[in-house]
């Protein structure tokens, strides 16, 4: 079919540009594919920003306070630009906003964090969670976020090889919390979170389903492997 198509194509064009001269139908072709490039642009500017203004609507919907949800809105015009020039993962998303452990505490980001009416939780002690790397310490947006569907089953050890080879970022605690905030990804895994480590233990935190269904913020191996288990990751920050 799509060679059919194909061919018809250029059967038109073949017709249209009889008797022109190289010039002017090197012309046409260009001037044509710039355009149909500008329409791609807008379409795709469109999309992202129904996106942007649909993850602000998320964070008032679940309480965040208007000074914070002011700031993200005001990075809007920057984050509409870099995405529109990137391009993605498959099946990743553009963008998502993430509140740093610096401006609310875990507590507070995984209350954010739903399963249908069932509200997120978490006993880990805030205070012991270190992130990996440097973070930006106010409200950011993460680019090119990936769920982990390709780091099925695999440790948080070997994510870290595997997402350096990629030149991808793990994400950190607040990271994965405003992944499950805006993306119903508990419903289908469990999620590593290869970023940041809870205390001396050498192992991580991680977000999960527990046994009523409440989305919880806990704790792992950093060397433990299950098919239940990803790990996400950015292309940046």
């Amino acid at each position: 079919m799509e060679k059919l198509c194909r061919d018809q194509l250029i059967g038109k064009l073949v017709a249209l540009f009889k008797g022109a001269d190289q010039q002017s139908i090197d012309d046409a072709v260009a001037q044509a594919k710039d355009q149909l490039t500008q329409e791609a642009k807008q379409m795709k500017q469109g999309d992202l920003e129904k996106l942007f203004d649909a993850q602000i609507a998320i964070l008032k919907d679940r309480g965040v306070p208007e000074q914070i949800v002011e700031i993200f809105q005001g990075q809007k015009a920057a984050v509409l630009k870099k995405a529109s020039e990137m391009t993605f993962g498959k099946d990743n998303i553009p963008f998502l906003p993430v509140i740093p452990r610096t401006f609310r505490s875990p507590y507070d980001l995984m209350a954010m964090v739903r399963n249908g009416l069932k509200v997120g939780f978490t006993h880990l002690n805030p205070t012991v969670i270190s992130d990996v790397g440097d973070v930006p310490r106010e409200p950011y947006y993460i680019y090119d976020v990936g769920g982990g569907e390709s780091t099925l089953g695999k440790s948080p050890d070997a994510v870290e090889k595997i997402l350096k080879q990629q030149k991808r970022f793990p994400l950190n605690a607040a990271e994965v919390m405003a992944l499950c905030v805006h993306m119903a990804v508990l419903s289908k895994h469990n999620v590593w979170v290869c970023g940041s480590r809870y205390g001396g233990s050498g192992g991580g935190p991680d977000v999960y389903l527990d046994g009523d269904g409440r989305p919880e913020l806990g704790w792992g191996c950093a060397d433990d492997s299950d098919d239940r288990w990803r790990s996400a990751s950015c292309g940046s920050r």
